[in-house]
Parts: C-alpha cells; structure tokens; sequence
C-alpha cells in the first residue's frame, strides 16, 4: 500500500466533469471527447493522465476525472486560456451537457497502484467537525485494508479546492452546474473487486466517521471508455 502527495507540502489535484448529453449527439460526442477534448487538456503542462468512463449503474453516464500534478495547474494561463478560447467544436457540445457535476479538488489521500477497469464513486460531505478523524481513518485503516481485498487495485479521496473552482467558474459557459464537496473513488480490476467496493462505501459505515452521500444516494459504478496519458 502508499499513500502519496506530489510532494509533502503540495498536494496532486483532480478535475472532475460528470454529465449526460442528448441522446441524438452521444456518438458525435463520445469521438470529439476522447480525440479533442481530454487530449487538449491533458496537454497543458503539469496535467498527468486524463479518463473517461461510462455508468454502469449510474447518473448522469458519462463521467471525466483529469489529475494533475497540483491544482495550481487548473489555475495556470495554459489551462485558463482554453476556458476562455473555446474552438467552435468545444461550442457545438459544452452547452449540451446536462445535469452536470465538477469538482476541482485537492487529493487528500491515495493507495494503491494502478488503473482499474471499473470505478466505484461516491460524492460525500463530511462534517467539519470531524474531519480530522475522518481523514486519519481513511490514510491509516480504510484505505490499507481496501486495497487488500480481491480485485480492489487502489483508492482515492478528494476534497474541493475552493479558490481554483472560483477562478476556472469565471470562465464557464452554462449556469447550473453542481459541485462536489468531497469525493471517495475505489479503482477494481474486476466485477468483484467493484461489488467489494461498493459494499465497503455503506451508510453505516461511513455515517460512524461523520460522513453521509452527496449528490448521489448510493456509490456509482462505471468502466473506462478510454485513458490518455502526458
């Protein structure tokens, strides 16, 4: 098991766009998705890898996770620059997404290695009050025990970065959007390892440690469409 941070003091950032679209535009989108839209992204500097994935048991269905070296690469000129500079097929499909969910946030705590097939999330809230607690259970206990079980390869926990949402929001072109507090992302290498995950992220369990869903009733199960690299 590790659990990493880009460096002690700085941590790794995750960017988090979950949408549906009209059903009449899905293949068009999917192909300008995957060969325009998370390529020019992933190409801006201090980007690492850029997935996309479709729901499984889900919504909205498709769902974007970028993650970069910090988050204060989201709030660079390169990355600015494209949200201000839309080419005309970022304009033919940003304003279609619907139902919507971002998150831009500070990566908090990771384990594991690796990529899996499926992803397991689980938008959460978690009282402020407790959050300290909350965070040394999922570094030192949940996390460790999690990647252990059969087919789990790794896990991850995110939490809003408000100052960088701020900034990329001034240059959003819908209104509506809804946002993240915090976020719990289990990767499986198999259907398995995903029911385990599921499991694992039950109300009771995390109700105990201050924490309840948020956005989403119960943890999302998706598979990957498609992973760039930087």
């Amino acid at each position: 098991m590790s659990v990493t941070a880009s460096a002690p003091d700085v941590k790794r950032a995750l960017l988090l766009v979950w949408t549906d679209i009209p059903a009449d535009k899905e293949t068009e989108f999917n192909d300008w998705y995957n060969r325009e839209h998370l390529r020019e992204r992933v190409e801006v500097p201090g980007f690492i890898r850029g997935r996309r994935f479709s729901a499984i048991s889900a919504a909205p269905k498709y769902l974007a996770l970028y993650e970069a070296r910090s988050a204060e690469v989201m709030r660079s000129e390169a990355y600015l620059r494209l949200k201000r500079t839309r080419d005309a097929r970022s304009m033919q499909f940003v304003p279609l997404f619907r139902n919507t969910i971002k998150a831009t946030c500070d990566i908090v705590s990771h384990a594991g290695a690796g990529e899996g097939a499926f992803l397991v999330l689980l938008p959460i809230t978690v009282d402020s009050r407790r959050r300290g607690a909350f965070h040394d259970w999922v570094s030192k206990t949940f996390f460790g025990e999690l990647v252990q079980s059969m087919g789990v390869m790794a896990a991850t926990y995110a939490e809003q970065n408000g100052a960088t949402r701020a900034m990329s929001a001034a240059h959003d072109v819908r209104a509506g959007d809804r946002h993240l507090e915090s976020v719990l992302m289990i990767e499986a290498a198999s259907e398995l390892g995903a029911s385990t995950a599921v499991a694992r992220l039950n109300p009771q369990t995390l109700e105990r440690h201050g924490v309840r869903p948020h956005l989403a009733e119960k943890p999302c199960v998706f598979r990957v469409l498609y992973t760039l690299h930087a």
